[in-house]
């Protein structure tokens, strides 16, 4: 009989579903990725959605169903403990690098993230050896590994490891301190290393933590995550990214209502940055118009 993971939405191979493959085929089960027209031929389906907006009309009644794309992803059962430690089946998504966790959690409470509800207070999750087996390229998923008091220790195992490391979730600069800058200079980097600055009156706790990153990494690899239409007003957007400009750190702008006319206007000028760096916003706005 054969059993189907079905990943509804989400631009990399999904950890999860992944991670149920390898312990699924490790007990002989026939187990294989699947979209959502072979569900028919599968006896058992597990369907991940991470994002709310996906539309959901194509899945199965009687599907296995996790991920935060879900109304009801607060009741459905978490991976059990022998799954969320296997070495992820790679392979069933010619997935060529490592993904995954060595911290769960997050010390803040911002309202408009998911992390404390989903993975509650900043704990060890797992070393690098349970999902990195010498890939050249891995991605770090930790919602806010800065926050741990063992972070300088897990950038030590992280520059060992000698892979190129894409800090995908963001670095909170409030927490960033010298020691921790040293280690990071040793870690060879995949991409940018992100940060945030999502509320306004947080600009005297953020920026020195980022001016801090920014010296200690290669020039221009540092970018900002920049939540706007959350609780801000245009003028407190437009400060942010312009005093991020100004200070060498590229901001990247999210949008809370992506359907929103102006945040999806702002979005685009800022992230498109032969367009930020050429244009002013009103010039943008006005031809948008």
């Amino acid at each position: 009989a054969m059993i189907g993971l079905y990943q509804l939405d989400g631009k990399w191979p999904n950890l999860a579903l992944m991670k149920i493959g390898a312990y699924l085929r490790n007990r002989g089960e026939q187990v294989q990725r699947i979209g959502a027209l072979e569900q028919t031929i599968c006896e058992t389906v597990y369907a991940s959605k991470i994002f709310q907006f996906t539309d959901r009309s194509y899945v199965r009644e009687d599907a296995i169903r996790g991920g935060t794309g879900w109304p009801d992803w607060k009741g459905l059962p978490n991976l059990d403990d022998e799954i969320e430690h296997t070495y992820p089946a790679y392979d069933m998504w010619n997935c060529t690098w490592a993904m995954g966790f060595l911290t769960r959690g997050c010390v803040r409470h911002c309202p408009f993230c998911v992390v404390p509800d989903k993975e509650g207070r900043i704990r060890h999750h797992s070393h690098l050896s349970e999902w990195w087996n010498g890939q050249k390229y891995l991605r770090l998923l930790d919602a806010n590994l800065t926050a741990h008091p063992d972070a300088v220790g897990y950038l030590e195992e992280l520059s060992a490891s000698g892979a190129y490391v894409d800090f995908s979730q963001g670095l909170d600069s409030r927490l960033i301190t010298p020691e921790f800058c040293e280690a990071i200079k040793k870690v060879k980097l995949w991409g940018d290393v992100h940060t945030a600055w999502d509320l306004p009156e947080a600009e005297d706790r953020v920026l020195p933590g980022m001016r801090m990153l920014r010296d200690a990494l290669p020039k221009d690899s540092l970018t900002a995550y920049v939540l706007i239409g959350y609780n801000t007003t245009p003028e407190q957007d437009l400060y942010r990214v312009m005093k991020l400009k100004e200070e060498g750190i590229k901001p990247f702008v999210m949008a809370y209502d992506k359907t929103n006319r102006y945040q999806k206007d702002f979005a685009r000028w800022v992230n498109r940055k032969a367009i930020f760096e050429t244009v002013k916003w009103e010039d943008y706005r006005g031809r948008k118009r």
